[in-house]
C-alpha cells in the first residue's frame, strides 16, 4: 500500500544526506555520546598503570582540542563559502550545489565539529567530577583516538584544498553529476517505458499538477505498479527537467480512476523550484555550456576554460552514445514517454558555446573537432547541423581567411 514512498522518499533522503548540516549533526551528537558514555564505561575496564598515570594530561589535551578546532571550523567554513562565491561568479551559480555536497569538506567540518563538543563536554564533566579513576583512563583513550580522527581529517581536507573550487575541479564535478543520466537514457531511452510521443488530449483523463515546478524526479517503478493496480495505461506528459504550472498535466491516462489512484499516480512524480542532475542529461549539459558561456564573457576571456567544457561535455554525449549493455525493451508496458530529443541536447550544449566563442579560432576549431567525433561515433544529423550553425557564426565573427580556411569555411559562407 505504501510502496510508492519508496522512490521520491530515497531521492529526498539522498538530497538531505547530501546537506552539510546532517553529517556535522551526526559527528556532534556523536562527540557528545562518547564523552557522557565514558564515565559509565570506565569503572568496567583493568587497572593499567602507565595509561592511569597517563591520563592525568587529559584535561590539558581537551583544552586544546577546544580552542583549536574552534578557529579551524572557522577557517574551514571561510574557505567553503568563499569557494562557493568563487563558483558563482567565475562558474555558474548552479554548481554550487555540487560544492554543497562535497564530502570531503562536509567530513573535515563535522569532525572539527564533533571534536570540539566532545572536548566541551569533557572539560565540564572532568570539571564536576564526573570521571574518577578509570573513567578518566577512558576518556584519555577516546581522546587519542579523537586526535587521530582529527589527524586524519585535516591532512585529508590540506590535500583537498589543492582541487576544491577550481574551475577544473567544478567542470569536474558536473561531468561526473551528468555521467549516471547519460548512462541512464542510453539504457532506457524513455527510463524504461514505452517510447511514444504522448500529447495532452481532453477528451482523456489527465492527473494535474499541484503545485508549479520543475519536474525533478519520476519514480518509474511506482508508476508501473499504480497503473497496473488501476489496470489503466498512463501516458508520461512532463519528463525531468520540465517546468509544470499548477494545473498543468503530468499524465494522461487511458480511463478515468478513482481518487486513491489518481493521488498514488501523481505522488510517482517529485517537483521542485530547481532542476536535479539525476534524471536530466539536458540540465547537465546545460550547467556545462554555462561554464563556458561564463569563460567567454568579455569580463573573464578565458577560452581554455570553454575548450576544457568543450572536451568534458563531449564525453558525457560520447557516454550516451555507447551501446547500451542490455536490450532495449521497456520495463514497464503500461508507461509511455517520449525519447530523449537528442537533436535538442546537441543543440542546448554546443549553441552558446558557438554564438560566444564564434570569434574565437581556437575554440571553434576544438568545437568543431568535437562535433566531428560525435558524428562519427554519435548522432550524425545534430552533429552536421550543429557544426554548420558554428561554421556559419564564425564566418562573419573570424576576421582572417588562414582561420576561416582551416575551419572549412567556404568564402560564400563569409561573405
Amino acid at each position: 500500500m505504501f510502496g510508492w514512498i519508496h522512490g521520491a522518499w530515497m531521492m529526498k533522503l539522498r538530497e538531505q544526506l547530501r546537506k552539510m548540516w546532517i553529517r556535522v549533526t551526526l559527528y556532534s551528537f556523536a562527540g557528545i555520546a562518547l564523552a557522557l558514555v565514558a564515565q559509565f564505561i570506565g569503572p568496567f575496564l583493568p587497572y593499567v598503570p602507565k595509561i592511569d598515570l597517563a591520563s592525568g594530561s587529559v584535561g590539558s589535551l581537551l583544552n586544546i582540542i577546544a580552542s583549536s578546532m574552534l578557529a579551524v571550523t572557522t577557517f574551514s567554513m571561510s574557505i567553503i563559502v568563499s569557494a562557493y562565491s568563487s563558483a558563482t561568479s567565475n562558474a555558474t551559480p548552479r554548481s554550487t550545489r555540487l560544492l554543497e555536497g562535497d564530502s570531503v569538506a562536509q567530513t573535515a567540518v563535522s569532525v572539527f565539529v564533533g571534536s570540539f563538543l566532545f572536548s566541551i563536554v569533557g572539560i565540564i564533566g572532568l570539571s564536576a567530577g564526573q570521571y574518577p579513576d578509570n573513567a578518566r583512563v577512558l576518556l584519555f583513550i577516546a581522546t587519542l583516538l579523537d586526535i587521530f580522527l582529527i589527524t586524519w581529517a585535516l591532512l585529508r581536507w590540506v590535500n583537498h584544498l589543492n582541487e576544491f573550487g577550481r574551475m577544473s575541479d567544478i567542470i569536474d564535478r558536473i561531468e561526473s553529476a551528468s555521467m549516471p543520466s547519460a548512462r541512464l537514457y542510453r539504457e532506457w531511452p524513455s527510463l524504461g517505458a514505452e517510447s511514444r510521443q504522448v500529447s495532452p488530449d481532453e477528451a482523456s483523463a489527465m492527473v494535474l499538477a499541484d503545485q508549479s515546478g520543475y519536474v525533478r524526479y519520476i519514480d518509474m517503478a511506482e508508476l508501473q505498479k499504480a497503473a497496473e493496480t488501476a489496470d489503466i495505461k498512463v501516458g508520461i506528459l512532463r519528463m525531468p527537467g520540465k517546468y509544470v504550472h499548477r494545473g498543468e498535466p503530468l499524465l494522461r491516462l487511458s480511463a478515468g480512476v478513482e481518487d486513491k489512484f489518481s493521488a498514488a499516480l501523481h505522488r510517482c512524480f517529485t517537483l521542485g523550484d530547481s532542476r536535479s542532475f539525476e534524471q536530466d542529461l539536458q540540465y547537465g549539459l546545460t550547467v556545462l555550456g554555462e561554464v563556458a558561456s561564463k569563460a567567454l564573457s568579455p569580463g573573464i576571456n578565458d577560452p581554455g576554460t570553454a575548450i576544457e567544457v568543450l572536451r568534458a561535455g563531449t564525453r558525457v554525449l560520447q557516454e550516451y552514445h555507447q551501446p547500451p549493455e542490455d536490450g532495449l525493451e521497456p520495463a514497464y508496458d503500461r508507461v509511455s514517454a517520449p525519447p530523449l530529443d537528442v537533436s535538442q541536447i546537441y543543440t542546448t550544449f554546443f549553441a552558446p558555446i558557438a554564438r560566444d566563442g564564434g570569434g574565437l579560432f581556437e575554440v571553434q576549431q576544438t568545437l568543431l573537432d568535437c562535433l566531428d567525433v560525435l558524428a562519427q561515433s554519435g548522432h550524425l544529423p545534430a552533429a552536421r547541423r550543429e557544426a554548420e550553425r558554428a561554421r556559419n557564426r564564425a564566418a562573419h565573427q573570424l576576421t582572417e581567411d588562414w582561420e576561416k580556411r582551416l575551419l572549412g569555411i567556404a568564402e560564400d559562407a563569409a561573405a
